[in-house]
C-alpha cells in the first residue's frame, strides 16, 4: 500500500499560520474582546489578527480604545505565537503531549528557524523558548521603571509585559493610542524598546551560535558575522541619515527611528510629518528588514548583504566572498530571487491600492504597502481609512511577507531540475 505523501514543511508552516490567524480573528470578534459599546467587524478582527500573528502592527482601529483587557491579552498571545512561529508552537505541543518529537516535526522546526539539519530539535526548541522568555522578562522589568511612574502598579506591570512581548516580536502594537510619541523624551523607554526590537530581529540561530562560541570556543559562523555587521551598519547609517534629514529630531529619536524601521512598527516621531527623503529612507530600511529565523520581516539582512556583495564582485570581476568564505551561487541566486519577487509584489499591491483607494497619495500607499509586506507596522495614518478591498490587499501582503517565502524558498531549494535540456544561449543584458 502506497504511503500518503507528506505535506512539505513550508506549506505546513503557511497553513499553520493561517489556522492561528483565523482562530485569533474569531476570538477578537467576540463581544468579550471589545470595550463596552464598541462593535468590531469581522474583517477588522481578521485584519488585526493577521497583523498580530504576522507580527506587523498595522491596525484599522485604535486598540487601546477598542479592545478590552481580554481582547488585548488575546492580541498579546497572538503576537507571541506569531513571533515564535507556528513550528515552535506546534513542536512544543507535540513534545508536551507525547514526550517525543518525530523527524517530520523536527524538519518543520529547522525549516522555520533556518537552522542546519544537523542541529538537534530539542536544542532548537529550548533555544527559541529560552531566548524569548529571558529577553522578554528583562525587557518587562526595565519598562516597569518608567511605566510605574505614570500608572498604578498593576497597570504598569501589564503594560510592561505587553510592550516587551510586542517589541521583542517586532510587532509594534501599543496601548497608548499614539505609539511612543508621549515617551519620546524618556531615554529608558526608547532604549529598552529599541534593544528589544534589535534582539528580536537577530534570529534565534545567531544566539545559539554565540552561545557555542563563548561556551565551547566554536568559531563564529559567517551567517552570524554577516547578520551582526549588516545590522550594526544599517542602524548606524540610518541614525546618522535621519538626524540629518530630520533636524528637529534629537539623536535618541533618530536612533529609535532607525531601529524601528527594522520591522518593529513603534514610532516616536509622527510618520505623516516625514519629508520625502525621510519617507524614502524609511521605506528602504523597512524593505531590507530583519534577519532570517527572527521575529522580523523584510527581504532580510543576509539577502541584502549577499546581493550587494555579488553586485560589487561582478563589477570587479571576482567571485563573491564574505569573511574569507566564497558565497555559493545558489545563495546569490536566492538573494536576488527574494529581492526581485518582493519588489514585484510591492509594485503590484501598491498599484491595486491606488485603484481601490485613490484618495491617498502614491507615497503614502507605497509606504503602507512596504510596511505591510515587510511586517513593520509603521503607518502614515492611512490604515483606518483604507477601503474593505484595500484591507484585504494589506492582509494578503502581511501574510505573504511573514510566511509566503517559507513555502516558495523551500520548494525552490528542494525542487530538482527536470524536463528537457536545451542548448545554452547568451542573452544580451543591459
Amino acid at each position: 500500500m502506497q504511503s500518503r505523501k507528506r505535506i512539505q514543511p513550508g506549506l505546513q508552516l503557511a497553513l499553520g499560520f493561517l489556522l492561528i490567524i483565523t482562530a485569533g480573528a474569531v476570538l477578537l470578534y467576540l463581544p468579550a474582546s471589545h470595550q463596552e459599546g464598541v462593535d468590531v467587524s469581522f474583517l477588522d478582527a481578521f485584519f488585526i489578527s493577521t497583523s498580530a500573528v504576522c507580527v506587523t502592527g498595522l491596525t484599522p482601529l485604535d486598540i487601546s480604545k477598542t479592545l478590552s483587557d481580554f481582547g488585548t491579552t488575546v492580541l498579546m498571545l497572538l503576537i507571541q505565537l506569531g513571533g515564535l512561529g507556528y513550528a515552535v508552537v506546534a513542536v512544543l505541543i507535540i513534545r508536551l503531549a507525547s514526550g517525543r518529537i518525530d523527524a517530520s516535526s523536527g524538519n518543520l522546526l529547522r525549516d522555520s528557524l533556518g537552522a542546519d539539519h544537523k542541529v538537534g530539535t530539542k536544542k532548537l526548541l529550548t533555544l527559541a523558548l529560552s531566548v524569548t522568555g529571558i529577553i522578554e522578562l528583562i525587557g518587562a522589568l526595565l519598562l516597569l521603571i518608567p511605566f510605574s511612574s505614570r500608572y498604578s502598579l498593576g497597570r504598569a506591570v501589564y503594560l510592561s509585559v505587553f510592550h516587551s512581548v510586542s517589541a521583542f516580536n517586532n510587532a509594534g502594537f501599543d496601548l497608548f493610542s499614539d505609539s511612543l510619541m508621549k515617551w519620546n523624551q524618556e531615554p529608558v523607554v526608547l532604549i529598552v524598546i529599541a534593544a528589544l526590537i534589535a534582539c528580536g530581529g537577530l534570529g534565534f540561530i545567531l544566539y545559539g551560535d554565540l552561545l557555542e562560541h563563548f561556551r565551547n570556543g566554536k568559531k563564529i559562523s559567517v551567517h552570524t558575522k554577516i547578520v551582526l555587521t549588516t545590522t550594526l551598519f544599517l542602524i548606524a547609517a540610518g541614525t546618522v541619515l535621519f538626524r540629518i534629514i530630520l533636524p528637529d529630531v534629537d539623536w535618541k529619536n533618530a536612533f529609535f527611528q532607525s531601529v524601528t524601521t527594522r520591522t518593529a512598527g513603534y514610532f516616536s516621531y509622527d510618520q505623516s510629518a516625514l519629508p520625502p527623503a525621510g519617507i524614502a529612507l524609511t521605506v528602504i530600511l523597512m524593505f531590507i528588514g530583519a534577519s532570517p529565523g527572527s521575529t522580523g520581516g523584510g527581504v532580510k539582512t543576509t539577502s541584502f548583504y549577499t546581493a550587494v556583495k555579488a553586485s560589487f564582485s561582478l563589477l570587479l570581476g571576482r567571485n563573491p566572498a564574505a569573511f574569507r568564505r566564497e558565497i555559493s551561487g545558489e545563495s546569490v541566486m536566492k538573494a536576488f530571487f527574494v529581492i526581485i519577487i518582493s519588489v514585484l509584489l510591492v509594485a503590484v499591491a501598491s498599484f491595486l491600492l491606488m485603484v481601490t483607494d485613490p484618495q491617498f497619495g502614491a507615497e503614502e500607499i507605497v509606504y503602507e504597502t512596504v510596511s505591510a509586506y515587510a511586517t513593520v507596522g509603521l503607518t502614515m495614518g492611512i490604515t483606518p481609512g483604507v477601503s474593505s478591498a484595500g484591507k484585504i490587499i494589506l492582509i494578503i501582503m502581511m501574510y505573504l511577507g511573514r510566511v509566503g517565502f517559507m513555502t516558495i524558498i523551500t520548494a525552490f531549494a528542494r525542487r530538482r531540475l527536470s524536463g528537457a535540456r536545451y542548448l545554452e544561449e547568451k542573452i544580451i543584458i543591459g
